[in-house]
């Protein structure tokens, strides 16, 4: 399909105010992958970013191995072991080092 300026506008129109690409495209009689396509070749398409079961935005066990072995301050290769740990559990390890850390930090400005 050959998207013309007035197309080409009312589908960044569209696409601004919330309308899905897959009405977009129905609405176009166009495959979405075209409508996409054109959207960031426009530089308007934004990709939905990846969310998991509970709506926060997922991280790795090396992101959190990487917070755990700085609040410890020790070197990550030390904690290499913990890759086989639930995620849960690494995240529960951060966060009770995260409010340690915090603690001792307000026990200092006292």
């Amino acid at each position: 399909m050959k998207y013309t300026k007035e197309i080409t506008d009312n589908l960044i129109s569209e696409y601004r105010s919330g309308v899905s690409v897959a009405l977009i495209a129905h609405n176009l009689n166009v495959p979405e992958r075209s409508v996409i396509a054109k959207l960031s070749s426009l530089g308007v398409y934004t990709k939905k970013s990846y969310v998991n079961k509970r709506g926060e935005t997922p991280v790795k066990k090396s992101e959190h191995i990487e917070r755990i072995a700085e609040l410890l301050q020790v070197n990550e290769e030390l904690l290499e072991s913990l890759e086989k740990v639930n995620k849960t559990v690494l995240k529960l390890i951060e966060n009770k080092l995260s409010q340690t850390a915090t603690e001792s930090d307000l026990l200092e400005v006292n």
